[in-house]
């Protein structure tokens, strides 16, 4: 889905959990770059402070990682850190993400796209048809993830309506209670 989302010229979304999911996710995109080489080379922006912070949290406690990212360490590798990957701490930083062309991929919190910074994306990207939205974990009902994942078009998003044109994509996210 990444790469084929990437092929198409625009952005990848994912909205997503900032602990956990986020970090998942990095490690799961470091290992497609890295190791299996199967991404093209795009810039990565980790928009959440929150995910952000809690990467240090991670870091800290090496001893409850799996064997394959234990493996990573051993060869002197982060694990949540790779080429590509900018993390956005600042408002400033998360608006600049925009003037970056190109396809790329930019994950952000909220994981429902109740709030967060995700929604400043959505309201730029929802309606381009090069673009993918990817949802990653649960969307309670009345949530605008939920709206999108159920064929919602328009939404309403920071009280404007938007056609949603994106491809949209669930992996690993329940729809029903």
């Amino acid at each position: 889905l990444v790469r084929q989302a990437l092929s198409r010229g625009g952005v990848l979304m994912i909205p997503s959990f900032s602990l956990e999911r986020t970090q998942e996710l990095l490690y799961d995109l470091k290992d497609l770059i890295d190791r299996q080489h199967s991404l093209p080379r795009v810039p990565i922006f980790l928009d959440s402070p929150l995910a952000i912070d809690a990467l240090s949290v991670y870091r800290k406690y090496p001893s409850y990682y799996d064997a394959e990212a234990a493996a990573y360490l051993r060869r002197g590798q982060d694990v949540f850190d790779f080429e590509g990957l900018v993390l956005t701490r600042t408002r400033e930083e998360s608006k600049r993400i925009n003037q970056v062309l190109g396809p790329k991929i930019i994950i952000a919190g909220a994981g429902m796209m109740n709030g967060g910074r995700i929604l400043h994306h959505a309201l730029r990207y929802l309606s381009d048809s090069h673009s993918t939205l990817l949802i990653v974990g649960y969307q309670a009902t009345g949530t605008l993830g939920r709206q999108i994942l159920e064929g919602h078009s328009p939404v309403r998003v920071l009280g404007e309506s938007v056609q949603v044109r994106c491809h949209v994509y669930r992996l690993s996210a329940v729809a029903e209670p």
